[in-house]
């Protein structure tokens, strides 16, 4: 089910974009690795790439993120991530949204997470120089805790705050933040970044990536911190 439904929203959002005459692409792409070898043999990559698409009443964003760690061969760290959304302006700061996250990850004791929110969110802040953005909404969460082969269907709530701030003309710092929160399970996840600028489309990003579960198999931990040095391409 999980899947099917991350094929139609994504087939929709893909359509939506296909049909469309205007050109309003904006993208970037983020790629980290690092290998050692001696005494110790890891191997480490984290890459993500973000797309966006405006139309006249219409915003499409879709973000994909994936994690892989070895550590003498033995796999530690394994992680996929969609993110999907389409807004709908309502005004040049207000509009309703539908958000689609599904994940897989190999560690956090589940076998997937997906979840489809539908809500409102505002723009307190657009400039060149800082934005702030809140949004909040509704939906549903499915989830399957790995052992327990059952599917966990609930009904969650929705809190997300966006904000960016430039450092003078070639830094900036962001900091993303959002909660599910449901009867079973709250999931939570902050992204801090800061990145500076080495050429016109090219920067390199510091990030710190904390993810939180309130539910969790016993013996498995339930917040992940993930940090990162990465190269960013806009285009």
């Amino acid at each position: 089910m999980h899947k099917k439904l991350c094929i139609g929203f994504a087939l929709l959002l893909g359509t939506q974009i296909a049909v469309a005459e205007d050109s309003g692409w904006k993208g970037e792409g983020e790629f980290g690795f690092t290998q050692t070898s001696g005494n110790s043999e890891t191997q480490s990559f984290v890459a993500k790439l973000a797309l966006s698409y405006q139309l006249t009443s219409w915003k499409h964003e879709a973000q994909i993120e994936a994690l892989r760690s070895e550590d003498d061969s033995v796999l530690s760290a394994e992680r996929y991530e969609l993110n999907l959304q389409s807004n709908y302006l309502l005004s040049e700061k207000s509009y309703l949204f539908g958000k689609l996250r599904y994940e897989e990850d190999s560690f956090n004791g589940y076998d997937y997470q997906a979840s489809l929110i539908f809500g409102y969110g505002h723009q307190f802040i657009d400039t060149e120089r800082t934005g702030l953005k809140l949004e909040a909404g509704i939906g549903w969460r499915q989830g399957e805790l790995k052992i327990i082969t059952e599917s966990n269907d609930e009904t969650v709530g929705f809190l997300g705050v966006s904000f960016r701030h430039k450092i003078g003309s070639h830094s900036e710092f962001t900091q993303e933040f959002q909660v599910e929160g449901g009867s079973n399970n709250i999931y939570s996840e902050s992204d801090t970044g800061f990145k500076v600028n080495i050429m016109e489309n090219l920067a390199m990003k510091l990030s710190l990536l904390v993810k939180n579960n309130s539910d969790v198999l016993s013996g498995t931990e339930k917040t992940d911190t993930i940090t990162a040095v990465t190269l960013v391409y806009n285009f």
